[in-house]
């Protein structure tokens, strides 16, 4: 009986330096990872900036342009020019620019966004102001290094992060129009671009 006791008690010592082997050696064979990560969801105003870059104008024919465009990021204003025979054109170079993170989509485009005025000057001022009304021409398309140049600018047309489009305006009194006796100023010339996140 001593006998198994004494196998039961040298087993007993085997299987807790087993046990205990075992947690050792799995103690030495473990690593924990971890990851640890914070995320920054910027605001629109830090990570949204579509704005116009560039805008020059040029006359053609006899036309002049006798004030520029006062630019900033998101408004191009005050560009007065002067058509002083039929067939004149003012055409200005405009460039659009998303300096944004995120890709850029045209969702809404109005051309001539407003009611034109006519002011005529001198005694014959309703008449000249009649002759004037609705003969501007006026036009958006892409411009020459753009793939859809000529094309009028549409919706969902993408700006992606990063580029530069090319547009241009042009404000043309046509060959077939007829002078007024006087000045004819006509005010409210706009249009209108929105773009959102694509």
């Amino acid at each position: 009986m001593q006998k198994n006791e004494k196998s039961k008690n040298i087993m007993l010592v085997i299987l807790l330096v087993s046990v205990v082997s075992l947690t050792i050696a799995y103690a030495t064979l473990t690593q924990y990872l971890y990851i640890n990560s914070q995320a920054v969801v910027s605001g629109a105003s830090s990570s949204w900036d579509v704005r116009f870059t560039a805008a020059t104008c040029h006359a053609t024919g006899n036309a002049s342009i006798t004030h520029d465009f006062d630019m900033d990021a998101t408004n191009l204003q005050g560009l007065i020019s002067r058509f002083n025979a039929p067939g004149d054109s003012i055409i200005c170079d405009i460039k659009v620019t998303n300096n944004s993170v995120v890709n850029a989509k045209l969702s809404t485009y109005i051309v001539q966004d407003g009611t034109l005025t006519y002011t005529g000057t001198g005694a014959n001022k309703a008449a000249d102001e009649a002759l004037v009304t609705g003969k501007l021409q006026y036009s958006i398309v892409y411009g020459a290094g753009d793939a859809k140049a000529g094309q009028a600018p549409a919706i969902d047309d993408t700006l992606p992060s990063g580029v530069t489009r090319d547009l241009v305006l042009t404000i043309t009194y046509p060959s077939s129009a007829t002078l007024p006796d006087n000045d004819v100023t006509v005010a409210g010339l706009k249009t209108t671009f929105l773009y959102t996140q694509d």
